[in-house]
């Protein structure tokens, strides 16, 4: 049976990742309006691939990130991620501010919680964690440790 610092070593991640991890969509923005402070993912037009090559990489077909400020002609984005055409990896960015013009971007969508798939997964995951702790105690032998074996006498 878990107790102490094993059931603290145990729980404290299984709590961590059910209540913080999360599955996310994309979804066209509301009103087409992109807002301030929210992540988005923007689709670049061919040209526009082309305009942000030198920023971006080559061949770049989407970027995800969080739009930090908006002028006439440009958006500045707090990246996060590129993908390329011949690469559908994304390459991981860490916050770096590009500004990518308006006339580069096709489209964007919002980056929004799945709540739906986020408790499903949740609860997945915590009814796995159960069932295998019930088995872990189950092959234990229960909370006394010892299922059927009686200890000798002592001499």
């Amino acid at each position: 049976m878990l107790r102490g610092r094993a059931l603290r070593i145990t729980a404290i991640p299984v709590t961590a990742v059910t209540l913080f991890g999360a599955c996310y969509r994309y979804v066209p923005p509301p009103n087409g309006e992109i807002s301030l402070g929210s992540s988005y993912r923007g689709y670049l037009t061919p040209e526009g691939s082309g305009q942000v090559a030198r920023l971006m990489g080559e061949g770049v077909l989407r970027f995800d990130g969080r739009v930090v400020s908006i002028v006439d002609t440009a958006y500045l984005v707090a990246m996060g991620a590129t993908v390329k055409h011949s690469d559908p990896r994304p390459l991981i960015w860490t916050g770096e501010h590009l500004w990518v013009p308006k006339a580069a971007v096709n489209r964007f969508e919002l980056r929004e919680l799945d709540r739906p798939r986020t408790v499903r997964a949740a609860l997945i995951y915590a009814g796995s964690i159960a069932l295998l702790g019930a088995a872990w105690f189950r092959i234990r032998g229960g909370a006394s440790g010892n299922c059927c074996i009686e200890p000798p006498p002592p001499p």
